[in-house]
C-alpha cells in the first residue's frame, strides 16, 4: 500500500544566492539501479533525398565547444546548402513560435546533440531525436549505430500518433514512416536506449514523394530531468522476472516524458542506469552522473554542452543507488555532491525552477535517510537565500504491483509518477 502523503511544510522553496553559488561550484554517469530491500537489482531511400548539409539559411555561429548548433537561422526551406555551426545560439527553424531548439541537417533536435559535424549530428541521450516536416509520403533515415550488446531502440510519433518502436542491430537505414497519404506531415523519432550503450549519428534522410520542409518550432516549454534507470524507464515495458531489461526501456513511457507531454513541454533526459551522486550500484564511484552531466554525449567527455537553451524547471531524480544493494548510508560526501551538483544547475541555468525528488524504488530506513540528506542540502541554499529550489518528496513507495523488470516501476507507476510531478511542477510555475 502507499503511503499516506507526508506534509510539505518546511521543505519547500529551498534556494541560494548566485554569488554564493558561482563561488561554490563544484565538480561534479552501467548497470541497473537497486531495489531498497528487495536483495534483487532494481535501478531508406525514397524520392526526394534531402542531402544533410544542414537548414538553408542557417548562421555560422560563434565560437563554442561542443552541442550547440549555429546562429539563429531564418527557418527557410531545409535541404543542402550551409552546414549550421557548432557554436553560438540555436537556430530557430521553422515557423512559429516556441522555444528555440537546434536545428542542424534540416531537422529540429529534442536534448542533447553534438553537431560538431552539422552534417551528421550524433546523439546519446535517452529520449534524444528529433522532429521533421515532410511534404510526401513517408521518411527514411540512416543512422550510423557504435557496437553494442542490446539493440537500439527508436520510438517514432507520426502526425502525433506514437508508433511501435523499431529496433536496429548495426548501422542502416531506417523506414520512420511510410504509406502515408500524399500532404504534409510531421515525423518526430526520439532514442530509447539510453547512452551508456552506444551512440546514434544521423547521416541521411530520404523522403519518399516529396522533399523536406523547415522543421517546426518548439513548444513554449522545456524541463530537464536528471536521473537514473528510474528516469531513463529501464525495463519499465518488461516483467519481474525478466534477466535483461534494456530490451524493454521506454523513455516515451517514462515519467519524465508523461510529465512532459501533460505539460506541453518538450523534455531533455541526463540518466544513465545504475548511477548514483556520489557512488553507483556496485559501489564504484567512477561515471557517476554529476561527473558526467556536463557531456553532450553521455560516451565523451568532449564536446560539453553549451547550455544555451534554458529550461523552465529541472528536476533532479539521485539518491537511490547511493544506497541501495545494502551499501548504507552514503553520508557527508552525498551532500556534498548533490550540492554540487545543484549548484551546477544553478550556475547554467539562473531561472529555472529545480525540483528534488526521491523514489520511487526506496523504502523504509533507506528512504528516511536519503530523504534527510536531500533536505538537509536544500535547507542549505535556503539558507543562502534562492526561492527556487524546492524537495518535493511525495513520490511514494512503489507496491509489489508496480514492478517491472527487475523491480523497477511499470508504465502505470511510471504514469502515476509523472503525473503528481506534472502537477507540482504546474502549480510552482503558473502553468
Amino acid at each position: 500500500m502507499r503511503h499516506s502523503r507526508r506534509p510539505l511544510s518546511g521543505i519547500v522553496s529551498f534556494a541560494f544566492s548566485l554569488l554564493a553559488l558561482l563561488s561554490l561550484a563544484a565538480d561534479c554517469g552501467g548497470g541497473s539501479d537497486g531495489m531498497s530491500g528487495s536483495g534483487g537489482q532494481g535501478d531508406m531511400a525514397g524520392t526526394g533525398e534531402t542531402g544533410m548539409g544542414g537548414q538553408a539559411g542557417a548562421g555560422t555561429g560563434g565560437a563554442s565547444t561542443g552541442g550547440s548548433t549555429g546562429g539563429a537561422g531564418n527557418g527557410g526551406q531545409a535541404g543542402g546548402g550551409g552546414a549550421s555551426g557548432t557554436g553560438g545560439q540555436p537556430g530557430t527553424g521553422g515557423s512559429g513560435g516556441g522555444h528555440a531548439g537546434v536545428v542542424a541537417a534540416g531537422v529540429r533536435w529534442f536534448g542533447r546533440v553534438d553537431t560538431s559535424n552539422a552534417a551528421m549530428p550524433r546523439f546519446s541521450w535517452s529520449g534524444t531525436g528529433f522532429v521533421a516536416n515532410i511534404s510526401g509520403t513517408g521518411l527514411s533515415v540512416g543512422l550510423s549505430l557504435t557496437s553494442s550488446n542490446e539493440p537500439y531502440l527508436f520510438k517514432p510519433v507520426v502526425d502525433g500518433a506514437p508508433q511501435a518502436v523499431l529496433k536496429m542491430t548495426a548501422s542502416g537505414t531506417l523506414t520512420v514512416a511510410s504509406g502515408l497519404a500524399a500532404g504534409t506531415h510531421t515525423v518526430e523519432l526520439y532514442r530509447q536506449t539510453e547512452g551508456p550503450e552506444g551512440d546514434s549519428q544521423l547521416t541521411s534522410l530520404a523522403v519518399a514523394g516529396g522533399q523536406l520542409l523547415a522543421p517546426p518550432a518548439g513548444p513554449a516549454r522545456l524541463i530537464e530531468v536528471i536521473g537514473d534507470s528510474i528516469t531513463c524507464g529501464y525495463g519499465d515495458l518488461g516483467a519481474l522476472a525478466d534477466s535483461d531489461c534494456f530490451p524493454t526501456e521506454s523513455d516515451w513511457d517514462s515519467y519524465a516524458s508523461v510529465a512532459a507531454r501533460a505539460l506541453g513541454a518538450e523534455v531533455s533526459t541526463i540518466c544513465a542506469s545504475g548511477r548514483g551522486v556520489v557512488r553507483n550500484y556496485g559501489g564504484d564511484t567512477a561515471g557517476t552522473l554529476p561527473m558526467v552531466y556536463a557531456q553532450t554525449m553521455y560516451n565523451d567527455a568532449t564536446p560539453t554542452w553549451d547550455f544555451q537553451i534554458e529550461p523552465d524547471a529541472v528536476v533532479v531524480n539521485l539518491g537511490t543507488n547511493d544506497i541501495s544493494n545494502n551499501k548504507g548510508d552514503p553520508g557527508a560526501p552525498f551532500e556534498t555532491a548533490y550540492l554540487g551538483l545543484l549548484q551546477t544547475v544553478r550556475a547554467h541555468y539562473p531561472h529555472a525552477y529545480i525540483l528534488c525528488i526521491i523514489g520511487p524504488l526506496l523504502s523504509g530506513s533507506d528512504l528516511t535517510t536519503i530523504e534527510g540528506h536531500i533536505h538537509d542540502v536544500v535547507q542549505m541554499l535556503a539558507t543562502a537565500g534562492d526561492a527556487r529550489v524546492e524537495f518535493f518528496d511525495q513520490i511514494q513507495p512503489q507496491p509489489s504491483s508496480a514492478y517491472a523488470c527487475q523491480y523497477h516501476p511499470n508504465v502505470t507507476e511510471q504514469t502515476l509518477m509523472g503525473t503528481e510531478l506534472a502537477t507540482e511542477i504546474a502549480a510552482k510555475l503558473g502553468w
